[in-house]
């Protein structure tokens, strides 16, 4: 099974049983605009990650359910990235 792509960015943890992402943003209302996006997916996915914030940066964090990191993760990490990809928010890097 070949698992979703996601952006570079992201980074396995805790022994490949995790993923993370920062997100940057040049405002708060970029910010906000991004976890409103995030909290919108997560209600349809049913999947709520972890999430650590800041006035103009977002931390993401996705944790296996299983002992592995699957296509489930795989899969909310490429949606998390069509939150920016798609202009749904404009990340300021």
């Amino acid at each position: 099974m070949q698992l979703p792509t996601i952006h570079e960015s992201w980074r396995l943890e805790r022994n490949a049983t995790g993923l993370a992402r920062q997100f940057s943003f040049e405002s708060y209302s970029q910010t906000r605009r991004f976890l409103d996006a995030l909290a919108d997916l997560s209600e349809r996915e049913g999947y709520y990650p972890n999430l650590n914030f800041n006035r103009t940066q977002v931390n993401v964090g996705i944790e296996a359910d299983a002992k592995t990191l699957g296509s489930k993760e795989y899969g909310f990490a490429a949606q998390t990235d069509t939150l920016i990809s798609d202009r749904l928010v404009d990340e300021g890097e």
